[in-house]
């Protein structure tokens, strides 16, 4: 069955916070209707204003009516007669009804404040008077049953009793009336290993409950009892207040049945309590909870709690809800090893810690009526999980595997554990470096270093012999060693000077450790020779199919410019037979074979390739109408070409050509200059050169330099001059084709 477990008295401090802010009755004699759902209600009042409330009852029983406040009342009606109303202490009254169906309740108070009251209604003779033998047939009381402990206890609580919420509390409750003439009994049938827990609600005399448990052929008397207070009331004996017994707990030996004794001193008692049956839970496994966080066992009687446990950690039992009976056995090589039997009081902790090589362990729990205790493991490993050696390797042979490696470069804690007699611990130095190299490492201890001391060694890595070794002991509150060791495994060892004086506590007892933290220093004081190692098969197949496919890729380039060269020759040769190239592409325009957009790109081909040509066998390659300039330094040509190959519509194209043949020329300009008329504006050239109004820019040029442009001029003059202008070798130098270019020359 769930539940959701919350303590009495922090229910109560709840919801009396919480009544503050809901809303108050104001007025002379107010109703308040009571939630008969819930054990408890809280009750706003106003000073020197009543409050009234009708309780439904049943004819010829009786009532319980506790309250806590601080200056209210509690009257009774009592109707002619009919109720019947006896106060026991200040705040609780018994009411005994004798022909009513309703008692009716009157709350005031000289002060605003809010009142907790609880009631158990229609209490009478219910329960035999007579206990029954073990074979008698008896039907047994309907009881809460928690199938396990964390349906009913409240693991964020310190008190190990149950915590009910309402609808529980509606299952568990049970009430009765008993009379010092005559005990009451109650039958709770269980199971072996069930736990009855029987909580006093309350009573107005004191009232004892004592235990039975029968089987059909035995009964037996179990040890313990339980007695409610005067005038007892759960209001004002919550569960951690102190003032008497939590509870009381019994638990069947034998699958069987409960026979509850109740009796009081007092004439006549009322009572109201709550009876809960804890199912036996043998088993509480903790394998898959992480202990390095903590977790909680709890239940009743006994238990056992499997755990995992490695031989570098410790398991701190902790009994937060009361006195436990517990012991704790170590899983080695297969088999368990029974731990020593511990009784521990209410908040006593107790250090396990385990043997070497342990795998697993197992908390046991015994003869405890209800326990709540804390578990947690903890580690005391140096490094990484691994508890560093007491001592060194015997030989290169042996795996070291287990010895914590030292970082050269980042400091290091670790601890001395003396409660399991941990005083040395030995680590491992990896110095990476050439063969012959020599290194300086260095080691300082930070913490207490009273009575510890360090030694190094340098081990030859070949066979296994110590080369040289230090001991340091404490100078003042400094311990630091300091070695030159070569490349390899080295061994670094931390110890007590005087291991009998630094253990005086048996093994396993709960002592402090000393902790410490090693802060390394490095220098390379020699690196040795750098190692050659010969190529492997594998290297040397694959670096051989490496090296061809690299260097085939590196002669890709040059087998694509030798093609590329070639393809420009061939194609120079081409142009330099098929003279009169102008008149050419005139004729086929004029044919139809070719449109203006195919002759211009053969015509950008042709000029790189004409290029390439000697320079007169260039002039004839374009054809003979052309105007020509020659000084012994640079000779000019310049060609008109059909408009219809203009890529800017109404523009007039010419071809001009540049031959260098002296002396190196910069920042060289080619000028279009219309004598008559409105100036030329260059609106394209082919090749791009940057150009600006009527000039073209050239690149620089050298002897033997000769380049062919498409010049695109727009305007609407009749004719241009061309000259080149720029500096010769430093000097001002120009140009000038003496004749004009005419635009309506025929291109041909």
């Amino acid at each position: 069955m769930g539940c959701r477990p919350s303590p009495t008295w922090a229910v109560l401090l709840t919801v009396l916070s919480l009544a503050v802010f809901s809303p108050i009755a104001h007025g002379e004699n107010t109703a308040f209707i009571l939630d008969e759902d819930e054990r408890i209600n809280v009750i706003s009042l106003v000073a020197d204003q009543a409050m009234t409330m009708q309780v439904a009852v049943q004819n010829n029983t009786s009532m319980l009516v506790s309250w806590n406040c601080q200056s209210c009342q509690v009257m009774v009606d009592e109707q002619g007669g009919e109720v019947t109303a006896t106060e026991h202490g200040t705040s609780m009254l018994s009411i005994a009804n004798s022909n009513s169906n309703t008692v009716t309740l009157t709350l005031s108070s000289t002060e605003d404040e809010t009142v907790a009251l609880t009631l158990a209604k229609n209490i009478e003779h219910a329960m035999s008077n007579v206990r029954p033998s073990p074979s008698e047939n008896a039907p047994g009381e309907e009881v809460l049953h928690c199938l396990q402990a964390s349906n009913c206890m409240n693991a964020a609580q310190a008190s190990s009793v149950a915590m009910l919420n309402a609808s529980q509390s509606m299952v568990a409750i049970h009430n009765g009336v008993v009379e010092s003439s005559a005990d009451e009994y109650v039958v709770i049938n269980a199971s072996k290993g069930d736990t009855l827990e029987w909580q006093w609600l309350m009573s107005n005399h004191a009232t004892d409950v004592r235990m039975y448990h029968q089987t059909p052929s035995e009964e037996t008397f179990l040890n313990g009892s339980y007695t409610s207070e005067e005038a007892f009331s759960e209001l004002h004996h919550g569960h951690s207040a102190g003032a008497q017994q939590d509870a009381g707990f019994w638990t069947a030996p034998e699958d069987g049945r409960f026979v509850a004794r109740i009796a009081t001193d007092a004439a006549r008692s009322l009572w109201s309590a709550h009876l809960l049956l804890h199912h036996h839970q043998p088993v509480n496994s903790l394998m898959d909870v992480d202990l390095a966080n903590g977790s909680v066992v709890m239940g009743h009687h006994e238990t056992t709690s499997p755990f995992d446990w490695s031989d570098v950690e410790q398991f701190t039992i902790h009994a937060r809800g009361g006195p436990a009976e517990i012991s704790v056995d170590q899983l080695m090589s297969g088999g368990w090893v029974t731990g020593t039997t511990v009784q521990l009081e209410k908040d006593e902790q107790w250090v396990v810690y385990p043997y070497p090589d342990v795998s697993g362990g197992r908390l046991k729990v015994s003869n405890t009526s209800v326990f709540m205790l804390d578990v947690q493991t903890s580690s005391f490993s140096d490094f990484n999980g691994l508890e560093a050696p007491s001592h060194t390797p015997s030989d290169l042979e042996t795996d070291n595997s287990s010895w914590p490696v030292l970082n050269l470069t980042s400091p290091l804690s670790g601890q001395l554990t003396l409660a399991v007699h941990d005083t040395t611990d030995t680590y491992r130095i990896v110095v990476d470096g050439w063969e012959d190299s020599i290194h300086f490492v260095q080691f300082a201890v930070e913490g207490e270093v009273t009575g510890l001391e360090l030694q190094l060694w340098d081990i030859d890595q070949t066979t296994g012999e110590v080369l040289a070794t230090d001991i340091t002991q404490p100078l003042g509150d400094e311990l630091k060693i300091g070695l030159q060791v070569g490349r390899g495994t080295h061994y670094l060892q931390i110890r007590f000077q005087n291991t009998s004086a630094a253990t005086p506590n048996l093994w396993g007892e709960d002592v402090e450790e000393r902790t410490y933290v090693l802060r390394p220093a490095y220098s390379l004081i020699d690196e040795g020779e750098e190692p050659w190692y010969p190529p492997s098969e594998d290297a040397v197949y694959w670096g051989t199919i490496a090296r061809w496919f690299m260097g085939f890729l590196f002669l890709l380039p040059v087998v694509y410019l030798a093609i590329h060269v070639k393809r420009s020759n061939d194609y120079a040769a081409a142009v330099a037979e098929k003279k009169q190239r102008l008149a050419w592409y005139t004729k086929r325009l004029d044919s139809g074979e070719s449109n203006p957009k195919q002759t211009r790109t053969d015509m950008a081909k042709a000029l790189h390739a004409i290029a390439q040509l000697d320079w007169l066998e260039g002039l004839e390659a374009w054809g003979p109408q052309r105007l020509e300039h020659r000084t012994d330094d640079v000779a000019l040509a310049v060609w008109s070409v059909d408009e219809r190959l203009a890529t800017v519509e109404r523009a007039w194209p010419v071809v001009v050509g540049v031959h260098v043949m002296n002396g190196t020329w910069d920042l060289a300009a080619l000028r279009f200059d219309s004598p008559d008329g409105e100036p030329y504006r260059v609106v394209h050239v082919e090749p791009r050169f940057l150009f600006q109004g009527e000039e073209v820019f050239l690149d620089t040029m050298g002897p033997g330099h000769q380049a062919y442009l498409i010049v695109e001029l727009q305007g609407n003059a009749a004719n241009v001059d061309v000259e080149l202008n720029g500096r010769m070798d430093g000097e001002p130098f120009a140009a000038r084709v003496p004749e004009t270019l005419q635009r309506d020359q025929d291109a041909s």
